[in-house]
């Protein structure tokens, strides 16, 4: 009995559908159990004997029924197996994002949506302009806007509604030396509208964030420095982690004028 007991349960299918059988049905004998678990009954006998020696099942009237610490385990069990899950599914974003940048518990990621540039190199760009067109209202970090976000807000000021746009920038001050003059231009016209405020960040930004009405993305970077996946979801945490990390940039940041 060297091994953990999440070890254990995930060394063998049999292990964990018999403490589920047991949770679901109440105390069952041998041959009951076998109508519901894929496993011989020779082995499931020697799992029974195994779960009793550690004191997850107990025997009465010729059955076994499940223990407390059985079914605490069995909870635990499934816990990390949908833990794993959600971080399977995310791991094109979550493989590019330094642990210590992201505060934010896995399980808020379960209904988040991963946009992956593994076939389309530009769609997590074009999904990030997606989410942007039409917003009344948007919040974002980034190291710097790409041309495609500058031309996009830029477009928008002059409109009869203009969104409520925040930009906290590392690079908040192109020059025609990084970029071109064109984009330094449109850029101009952002920093000219009274419906978009920027401001410059002393902080490293490992990567871009923010919420368009509510909506939040997060944006993963490759290890060339070029855009990764990106993940956008509504989860109430994942918006509050946006929000409580842009205040967190916000406090240092001082406005471009």
């Amino acid at each position: 009995m060297s091994d953990t007991p999440l070890e254990y349960l995930l060394g063998s299918q049999t292990r964990p559908q018999t403490l589920t059988a047991l949770r679901e049905a109440g105390p069952l004998p041998v041959r009951r159990l076998e109508e519901r678990v894929s496993a011989s009954r020779r082995t499931l006998k020697r799992t029974l004997r195994e779960m009793e020696s550690r004191g997850w099942v107990y025997p009465t009237d010729g059955a076994y029924g499940l223990t407390a610490l059985g079914a605490e385990l069995l909870s635990a069990h499934d816990r990390f197996r949908e833990r794993a899950r959600v971080a399977r599914d995310a791991r094109p974003f979550l493989e590019r994002i330094p642990a210590s940048a992201l505060d934010l518990d896995v399980d808020a990621l379960a209904e988040a949506t991963v946009i992956r540039p593994d076939e389309d190199t530009t769609a997590p760009v074009d999904r990030l302009l997606d989410i942007r067109d039409g917003a009344a209202e948007l919040r974002e970090v980034a190291p710097f806007v790409i041309r495609d976000t500058v031309d996009q807000l830029a477009d928008r000021v002059d409109d009869d509604a203009p969104p409520d746009v925040t930009l906290v920038l590392e690079d908040a001050e192109p020059t025609p030396a990084e970029f071109s003059r064109a984009y330094c231009e449109r850029f101009d016209d952002l920093l000219a509208a009274s419906s978009v405020d920027v401001y410059v960040t002393p902080d490293d930004v490992p990567f871009a964030f923010g919420a368009a009405d509510g909506h939040a993305f997060v944006g993963s970077t490759g290890r060339d420095g070029m855009p990764g996946a990106l993940l956008e979801g509504d989860d109430p945490a994942i918006v509050d982690w946006v929000e409580r990390s842009m205040e967190r940039y916000l406090d240092r940041a001082d406005p471009v004028s």
